[in-house]
């Protein structure tokens, strides 16, 4: 998948539209084209923190989570 979901066709969003499918939808725009782009920034942003944290954590500056 394209590292900028915005710019991702429609056909690579394939396994996150058919979990969100709803076929009677009354919204005016493509909903799950949109949630599909929100849910892969999302992703993109939970490992990015994730790295930044355990870089952090690394460093000292953080401690590890709690679980």
């Amino acid at each position: 998948m394209s590292t900028e979901p915005l710019f991702t066709p429609k056909s690579e969003f394939g396994e996150i539209v058919d979990r969100i499918s709803v076929p009677d939808s009354p919204v005016g725009i493509d909903a799950q084209y949109t949630h599909a782009i929100i849910i892969t920034y999302l992703r993109q942003i939970s490992r990015r923190l994730e790295r930044i944290e355990a870089a952090l954590v690394s460093a000292g500056i953080l401690h590890a989570p709690k679980s």
